[in-house]
């Protein structure tokens, strides 16, 4: 099953410059603890395809620097990783960590006289993973990213769009526990910016500000596991319930920036899992949560002048708003 080996035409190579590394193992066939470590200066991939049945062609280059990384583990038997739960328990850890430099890449494709480009650059950039008995945790980052899209199927000549910085990072616990554990969820993307002709389809007259947008949460908190994430019958046996009571909830962090607007706040809460009928279902929170909004009322004034919503919706909302917030009127603050 799959593609006719003989009518497909690809190359694959890739060509790494003073690579150096280590790898130490200790231990017997029962447990074994194993490090890591690689450098390469410089990476360089190529891929080269074509199907001479339909005439299509494929073409890909990737230049990255500065690629550096660690592994370290305590690894079981084979027969005690078949019960990943259970291997967990008898000590079984990994974690892995890598970052890199400078990236470019190009690609074009043609299919059906088509053809497709998609170019980017990176100024670098990590990843990283790890599991143990008490978390699992993975994440990664860029920054200075700019993609370019040329294609037939996009309505204008090409599509740009960028960002100064995306991060990504969950810890979370595995492993049933009668004691509450650490967990934090962190999403961020900065100074991220889309071509003018993506603008012009929402906004053709340009009333909107077209500044870069900037999204952050940072989460952290406290949930008690009922049941091992790893083990399969255990998830089984809690179906469509939650394998985890939630006990507390720290936002470090929330902004949201874009057209104009900005949308900023912090707060704290912990919560009552004897009561889930406060509010139906949901353990009972106590805390506190700020938030501070700006630019909205101004927005609100252009997208009405847009005709994308009536004046009547923007009264509705300013009333709703006015019922729980505090305003500032010659900050457009609330």
């Amino acid at each position: 099953n799959g593609v006719d080996a003989a009518a497909v035409d690809a190359t694959v190579q890739v060509n790494l410059t003073n690579v150096v590394g280590n790898y130490m193992v200790e231990g017997d066939a029962t447990v074994k603890n194993i490090g890591s470590s690689f450098a390469v200066d410089t990476a360089k991939i190529t891929v080269v395809g074509a199907d001479k049945e339909t005439g299509s062609d494929f073409n890909f280059a990737m230049n990255v620097a500065n690629i550096a990384g660690t592994g370290n583990g305590t690894f079981l038997g084979a027969d005690a990783m078949e019960d990943m739960a259970a291997a967990l328990r008898a000590g079984f850890a990994t974690d892995f960590a890598m970052n890199y430099g400078a990236m470019t890449f190009d690609m074009t494709a043609t299919e059906a006289g088509k053809p497709t480009k998609v170019a980017g650059t990176f100024d670098g950039g990590d990843m990283s993973f790890a599991m143990d008995v008490n978390r699992l945790q993975y994440g990664g980052s860029s920054k200075k990213v700019g993609f370019t899209v040329s294609s037939p199927e996009i309505p204008f000549p090409e599509l740009k769009l960028g960002y100064d910085d995306a991060a990504f990072n969950m810890v979370m616990p595995v492993s049933k526990s009668d004691q509450p554990a650490d967990f934090s969820l962190l999403t961020r993307l900065t100074g991220f910016t889309i071509s003018d002709e993506i603008w012009g389809m929402v906004d053709p007259t340009g009333a909107l500000p077209h500044d870069p947008a900037t999204v952050i949460l940072d989460a952290s908190g406290k949930a008690t596991v009922t049941a091992d994430l790893m083990d399969t019958a255990a998830m089984a046996a809690v179906g469509d319930a939650s394998p985890f009571l939630l006990n507390a909830l720290d936002i470090n962090a929330l902004q949201v920036t874009a057209v104009g607007a900005e949308l900023t706040g912090t707060g704290a809460f912990t919560f009552d899992n004897t009561d889930m009928t406060t509010f139906e279902g949901v353990p009972a929170p106590t805390g506190k949560l700020d938030l501070k909004l700006t630019g909205a009322n101004a927005l609100i004034d252009k997208v009405v002048a847009m005709g994308m919503i009536t004046q009547d919706d923007a009264m509705g909302y300013k009333m709703m708003v006015s019922m729980f917030a505090t305003a500032t009127p010659d900050k457009d603050e609330l």
